[in-house]
């Protein structure tokens, strides 16, 4: 395959690590990133995209942890973002309180 040669369906400028932030890389490197189908395959539930930049890996591992308890079906994508299937909503706002405490 010559190197100008364009495959369909793929756009990408430069290595996909040079353009990962460093939670992400953190992230990838703990195996929370999840595979590109799987998040297509939740994010067309229309469930909740929690936004996780700023915390911890130590943070996200615990929320992904307690939600693996409650058997919620979870995603972490590259923005990054943690998506839940849209039946599990309420089981995923309660590990939230739970562990930064209720909204107010």
């Amino acid at each position: 395959m010559d190197d100008d040669e364009i495959l369909e369906g793929e756009l990408v400028e430069g290595p996909l690590e040079e353009s990962m932030s460093r939670q992400v890389e953190a992230l990838t490197a703990a195996g929370l990133i999840s595979e590109e189908i799987e998040i297509f395959d939740l994010a067309a539930t229309e469930g909740p995209a929690y936004e996780i930049e700023g915390l911890t890996v130590d943070d996200i591992s615990e929320i992904t942890h307690q939600l693996d308890k409650r058997s919620v079906r979870w995603v972490i994508d590259t923005n990054p973002q943690l998506l839940v299937h849209r039946n599990d909503e309420r089981k995923a706002d309660e590990v939230f309180d739970l562990i930064f405490g209720p909204e107010e």
